[in-house]
């Protein structure tokens, strides 16, 4: 009996003992079971979130081919990753139809002449955009509010001179109720004009066009652009843009065309509007940006602007070392120097006929302070010096030979209206010994 007892309870032991592996292994089964399929979940997401990101990458670069730059950086466009840079000058229309058969010729001369100044490539857009009237319409609206104002402040004081002076005349008062009158009619007549504007304002059929000059610069243009950082690229590209758009700005303005250099929020303005004109009118940057989307940004002034002022600022000195030049010159009588015909001018020659020009101005303006002759002498010595010379020598011989020309008649008529005084029928002989003996012209110079 003992003996069959020992043997139940040791198959009891081998029987748990195999019961309790074949619960482990069946745990762990199920156990790897989980993590694998929790590791092909994985492995699914990943894969998942990969093809995502490589079809926005590709999105974006598909996206940046068809706009054709790369971002808006200190009022210039750049373009092929940092290689090309853009600045861009509008242009105010003129109102060409109106003008006389002279004005005419002098527009299309100034532009010929306008022409013939470029010497580095530029592109001419002409944008069309909704007719946006909500500046006008703010500034007839503070206008109208002054004009409010101060009539309400004219009234308070007629009832006050009225009611504290009984001694008024009866056409002093009438005087003062035709004012009042005058401003409120001006009031009415303001909100009217308000209304019918803001009532056109309305009408999204009404386009406006508005004409750009687009401005390129290539890195290739920088010899040994290799050595060069790209921050140190960047800052030649913005000075070779600004002076190009400087001396386009000088070339065109003989045709009454007012310009103005964009800067990046107009940039951004006109490149949204480019490519989203059906949603230009709902979504407005310029509006975006006067609502403080860059409150937090610095207000301290721009490195662009410090760059302006620098540009503009070299521009004066070497104008006025140049006048000051010239003026030394001309008081030491220094000859003129060789007129020169010079074609394809370069951006340097360029500039410093423009330098040229800015100190003949400031001659001209100041030319109360100097003797004449000083300051003709003066401006002669900057048109010699220009490489395209203002006055050719040409035309300042040939002013020459007419003014010694007028001279010679001037004095040959009176030299004969000396003759037939002195030589006349009616003079004794005397008179003609006396006539023979003097010298006319010693007698009319002295």
């Amino acid at each position: 009996m003992d003996q069959l007892t020992g043997i139940l309870m040791l198959l009891m032991v081998i029987g748990g003992a195999f019961l309790g592996a074949l619960l482990i292994v069946m745990f762990q089964r199920s156990k790897g079971g989980r993590t694998a399929t929790q590791e092909a979940q994985d492995y699914r997401e990943k894969m998942e979130e990969k093809r995502k990101q490589e079809t926005m990458n590709a999105r974006a670069e598909k996206m940046k081919d068809f706009m054709e730059f790369d971002r808006i950086e200190d009022d210039m466009i750049v373009q092929n990753d940092g290689n090309r840079f853009c600045m861009v000058i509008r242009c105010m229309g003129i109102n060409y139809d109106l003008m006389s058969e002279n004005e005419m010729l002098a527009v299309e001369e100034g532009f010929s002449n306008f022409l013939n100044t470029l010497k580095f490539p530029i592109q001419l857009y002409v944008q069309s955009r909704t007719l946006d009237l909500s500046d006008g319409l703010a500034l007839y609206h503070r206008r109208l509010d002054g004009i409010r104002e101060e009539t309400e402040r004219y009234i308070d004081q007629v009832n006050r001179a009225k009611a504290g002076n009984v001694n008024l005349s009866q056409s002093q008062r009438q005087q003062m109720d035709y004012e009042i009158k005058k401003k409120r009619n001006l009031i009415e007549y303001g909100t009217d004009i308000v209304s019918y504007i803001e009532k056109m304002s309305m009408n999204r059929n009404i386009l406006q066009r508005k004409y750009y000059m687009v401005v390129s610069y290539d890195i290739s243009e920088i010899g040994l652009a290799s050595n060069y950082t790209k921050e140190e690229t960047k800052d030649v590209a913005y000075s070779e843009l600004y002076t190009r758009c400087k001396t386009l700005q000088g070339a065109i303005a003989p045709c009454g065309v007012e310009t103005e250099i964009l800067r990046s929020e107009d940039l951004a303005e006109l490149l949204y509007i480019a490519y989203n004109k059906d949603d230009a009118n709902v979504y407005n940057i310029r509006e975006a940006l006067q609502k403080g989307i860059f409150r937090l940004y610095s207000t301290a002034t721009s490195v662009l602007e410090k760059k302006k002022a620098a540009l503009n600022a070299k521009l004066q000195e070497e104008a006025l070392n140049a006048a000051e030049s010239a003026l030394k010159a001309a008081m030491e009588s220094v000859r003129n120097k060789t007129y020169s015909d010079l074609s394809g001018l370069t951006e340097d020659e360029q500039f410093e006929d423009d330098t040229k020009k800015e100190a003949m101005q400031i001659i001209l303006d100041n030319q109360d302070s100097f003797d004449p002759m000083v300051v003709d002498k003066a401006l002669e010595d900057l048109n010699a010096g220009m490489h395209n010379p203002l006055v050719s020598k040409e035309e300042l011989d040939a002013a020459e030979e007419e003014a010694r020309r007028e001279n010679e008649e001037k004095n040959s008529k009176a030299q004969q209206e000396y003759m037939e005084k002195n030589y006349s029928s009616d003079s004794d002989d005397s008179g003609i010994d006396n006539t023979l003996q003097s010298d006319p012209l010693k007698d009319i110079i002295s």
